[in-house]
This record gives C-alpha cells, structure tokens and sequence, in this order.
C-alpha cells in the first residue's frame, strides 16, 4: 500500500484529467472554477499522485480508489464502467487466453485497475500462472516491419501484451501480429455477470466543502451536456485516433457514468476477489 502523505496543495485546487476518449463526456468542457487547474495523468500515475498529495480530485482508478479509502471520498454517483465489453481493455494475445499458463504478460505502465482485474482472470477464473507481468511502454511500437518482427523472441518480446485507453482502441485497428484479442470487461461479464467499474470519481476529505460541492455540479452540469453530444465527442477525436467516428460514437454510448446498483454491488465484488487474493 502506499504511503499516503497531506495533500500539498495550498491556493490550486489540482484536478486530475485522464486524457481519454472514455472520459470526455466528464472533462469536455467542465468548469472547475477559480483557483483550481487540471492536470493531465493517466490512471496510474494519477494513483501515485494521489496518494502523494499532489491532485485533490479526479476519475480515480478503482483500485487506488481502495486504497486511498481513507483519505478519499466518492463524489456522487460518478464514475466509468462497463455493462459488457470495454473495446478498450484489451489483451493482445498470441495465443489463446487458456494457454497462457507460463507465459510472459507485458502490462502498459498506465494501467491500475485493469492489471489486477487481468490477474484475477487468469489466476483465479482460469488457474493460469504466467511466468510474470512485466511493466513496460507500448514494445510493440518497436516493430515496424516485418523484418523486425522476425526477431522478436530474440528480443524478449512478451506473449501477450495488456493495453487500456485510446492506445487500446487505436492499436486495434493496426494488430496483425497477435491473433488474439481478449476484452477484460467482457470476461468478467462472463465470469461474474456483473459490470465492470474502471474508477470512480473522488476527491480528499479534507477538501473544502465548497469545493466539493463544486466540484459535483460541474460534474453534473459537464455530463448532462456532453451525454447528449456523443456524435459531437466523436467527430472531435476521429482525426487525432484515426478511427471512424460512427465506431467512436458507438464506443462512447457503451458506458456508464452514472453508476447505480449493479455498478456498485459489482465494486463490493472486485474489492472482495481482490483482498482475498491479496492483490492491493
């Protein structure tokens, strides 16, 4: 667990941004208000951040979120989750999930939740024990052609490759090279019937209460327009991802942001499986 330090902030409010598609419906133009900035991080380093003192609040990964419990709170109903595929949580794979067992697992660096959500899949649901998870930029970058794809195994290049986020989405569109495409969120759908929830919006207890009041109306205000605007959401971004924006549109309609019963019997799920096998 990592130390948890007081936040550092004095007169800057710090509100952490994740520079993802899955998120804008949040962050497209959210008015944080006078005396408060966002900063850009992806999950994890926004869970070290965190648990730094470094932001006051932001779209915390589920499983900083459970161990940051003491010093953060849930703002509203607010979060991302999945009733059924992610589309971006993804395992690229060259081979079946089921052959796994022994097998090196690159893990992206900006990922907490789903890295424990990939160990509870393989370790538990399906008994499989890789030979180890490896935290790494995006290798597959590395290879560009053919020539050097030959020499892969030389280079020690993992068996499978865990990606999140907009990289997730865009790397599916250019994968030639792992048969194998495993949706996390689709899986523990299968294995629980239960959505998945990726984080939670959250904010330090010791935030001022205006601030946090704050804070969710922005949330509130910033979601009910852009729910309405996901076609707009998805032209913006069509160029910069190189992905149609008809499949944007359509992967942006499959979440939910306002969690609810099952959204938040499948969180008590996570963090039972998840302290049982001692992963935090």
């Amino acid at each position: 667990m990592p130390s948890i330090t007081p936040s550092k902030s004095t007169t800057i409010t710090r509100i952490a941004r994740i520079p993802y598609l899955n998120s804008a419906p949040f962050f497209r133009g959210l008015s944080v208000g006078e005396g408060c900035e966002l900063v850009d991080s992806v999950p994890r380093q926004l869970g070290i951040m965190a648990a730094a003192g470094d932001v006051t609040a932001g779209l915390l990964p589920l499983a900083d979120y459970f161990r940051l419990e003491d010093t953060f709170e849930r703002i509203g109903p607010f979060g991302i989750a999945v009733r059924g595929r992610a589309q971006s949580v993804l395992l690229f794979s060259r081979q079946p999930i089921r052959q796994l067992d022994g097998a090196v697992i690159a893990v992206t660096d900006h990922t907490s939740s789903s890295a424990l959500l990939l160990r509870l899949l393989l370790e538990t649901r399906y008994q499989i024990i890789p030979a180890g998870y490896e935290r790494r930029q995006h290798a597959e970058k590395r290879y560009q052609n053919e020539s050097m794809l030959k020499d892969r195994r030389q280079d020690g290049e993992a068996d499978a490759l865990l990606l999140i986020g907009d990289e997730a989405l865009q790397f599916h569109q250019t994968n030639r090279h792992y048969p194998y495409e495993i949706d996390l969120g689709f899986e523990w759908w299968l294995w629980q019937h239960l959505p998945f929830v990726f984080a939670v919006w959250a904010v330090r207890k010791d935030a001022p209460a205006h601030e946090k009041k704050h804070l969710e109306t922005a949330l509130i205000k910033a979601l009910a327009r852009n729910s309405a605007q996901l076609e707009a959401i998805a032209q913006e971004h069509t160029t910069s991802l190189h992905i149609p924006s008809t499949e944007l549109h359509a992967y942006l309609s499959s979440f939910v942001y306002r969690l609810s019963q099952p959204e938040e019997d499948a969180i008590n799920q996570f963090k039972k499986l998840v302290n049982e096998h001692h992963l935090l």
